[in-house]
C-alpha cells in the first residue's frame, strides 16, 4: 500500500484529494495544527507545523508522497504571506528530499503569470508574475527545487466546486441574476474543479516527471498546468453560472479604474480589521494583466482528464452550494 502525506488537507483543495486518495487504497497522511477541524477527514492527523521544521521529519517518514498544499491567501499586506508560503514550502520540501518521498507542489498559475496575444500560456513560456501572491508563489517553486528533492510543480488557474468560501460571493451574485466584470477588456479565465484537479495531482505524482537537476522549475519539465478545457471570458462566466443555477444574468462591466479604486478600498478594510479579502490591490493587479488562459498537454499526457465539462460542473457546484445552504433556492418554475 503506497503512502502520502498532504499538507493543507484540511481546506477545501486538501478533502477532495484527501477523498481521492483514500479510493485509491492509499495510506494518507494530513499534516494539521492542534486547533485543526478533522471531522470527516479520511486521513491519518499528524500534528504540526510547516513554519516549524522540527515537527515535519516524523510525519513525512516513510510516505512515497507528499502533496503541499497548506498556504496562506487574501492578506497580501502581511509580513507571514511570504514567511508562510516561501519558507513554510522551504520546510517542507527538506522534510520530503530527506524523507526520500516525491513533492507535488500545488502553486498557482498566478506564479507563471497572464498571457497576451491570441494563445494560451505554455509550461514552457518563462514567469511574468503580475502580483505579490504571483511573486511569492514562484518564490515558494524555487524555494521547493532549491532543496534537492523530487519536486513537480502543479499551476493550476480558478478552482472550484461546492464547499469553496472562495468562489462563493461570484457564485450568490450569479443565482441573484447579477455579476460584475472587473474590466471592460474581455480577459479569458481558466477554471479547473477541485475533484478534477485532485486526479490530475494523482496522476502527476504516479506519473509525471520531476523538475529536472540544475533547473528552478520556472518553465519547460516537471511544470504542469491543469485546467478544464474551456476558458471563457469572465462575463461569460457569470452568464454560464446564471445558467446552472437557473437564473438570466445581468453583467455589469466596470472600468479598470473604477476597479482599482474600489480594490484599494477592500484592501483597507482588510487591513483595518485584519482580516483576508477577496478584492484587494493584489487582485486588481492580476484582473488587468491579461488573459488567464493555459494549455494542459503536459498532464494530459499521463492520461488525465476532466471527468466533466465545464458546465456539468458549474451546475454541481450550484447544487452543493445550495444543499448547504449557501445558495437561494432554484427559482420556480413559470
Amino acid at each position: 500500500m503506497s503512502r502520502a502525506l498532504v499538507t493543507g488537507a484540511t481546506g477545501f483543495i486538501g478533502r477532495y484529494l484527501v477523498r481521492a486518495l483514500a479510493a485509491r487504497g492509499v495510506a494518507v497522511r494530513a499534516l494539521v495544527r492542534p486547533t485543526s477541524d478533522t471531522a470527516g477527514l479520511e486521513a491519518e492527523p499528524r500534528v504540526g507545523d510547516i513554519g516549524r521544521p522540527e515537527t515535519l521529519a516524523a510525519a513525512a517518514r516513510g510516505v512515497d508522497v507528499i502533496y503541499h498544499l497548506a498556504s496562506l491567501l487574501k492578506v497580501p499586506w502581511k509580513a507571514e504571506f511570504r514567511t508562510v508560503n516561501v519558507d513554510g514550502t522551504a520546510h517542507v520540501a527538506r522534510a520530503a528530499a530527506d524523507a526520500g518521498a516525491r513533492l507535488v507542489l500545488v502553486s498557482s498559475l498566478a506564479a507563471a503569470g497572464p498571457i497576451t496575444g491570441e494563445r494560451p500560456r505554455r509550461p514552457t513560456d518563462p514567469p511574468t508574475p503580475v502580483s505579490r501572491y504571483g511573486r511569492v508563489k514562484r518564490a515558494a517553486e524555487q524555494a521547493a527545487v532549491a532543496a534537492g528533492g523530487r519536486v513537480a510543480i502543479v499551476r493550476p488557474p480558478m478552482v472550484f466546486g461546492a464547499g469553496d468560501r472562495g468562489a462563493l460571493p461570484l457564485f450568490r451574485g450569479a443565482a441573484r441574476g447579477w455579476h460584475v466584470a472587473p474590466t471592460r477588456r474581455p480577459a479569458r479565465i481558466g477554471l479547473v474543479h477541485a475533484a478534477d484537479l485532485a486526479e490530475a495531482l494523482i496522476a502527476i505524482a504516479e506519473r509525471g516527471d520531476p523538475v529536472p537537476p540544475g533547473a528552478d522549475g520556472g518553465c519547460g519539465a516537471g511544470v504542469y498546468q491543469v485546467a478544464c478545457a474551456e476558458s471563457p471570458t469572465y462575463a461569460e462566466l457569470g452568464r454560464r453560472i446564471g445558467d446552472a443555477a437557473g437564473r438570466t444574468v445581468r453583467v455589469v462591466t466596470l472600468p479598470a479604474p473604477i476597479t482599482g479604486v474600489a480594490a484599494a478600498l477592500g484592501e483597507l478594510v482588510g487591513r483595518l480589521r485584519d482580516r483576508p479579502t477577496v478584492l484587494n490591490r493584489d487582485k486588481y493587479r492580476e484582473a488587468i494583466g491579461g488573459d488567464w488562459w493555459c494549455t494542459t498537454d503536459a498532464v494530459t499526457a499521463l492520461g488525465w482528464r476532466p471527468a466533466a465539462p465545464l458546465d456539468t460542473r458549474l451546475a454541481e457546484t450550484v447544487a452543493g452550494y445550495r444543499a448547504a445552504g449557501w445558495l437561494p433556492p432554484a427559482p420556480a418554475e413559470p
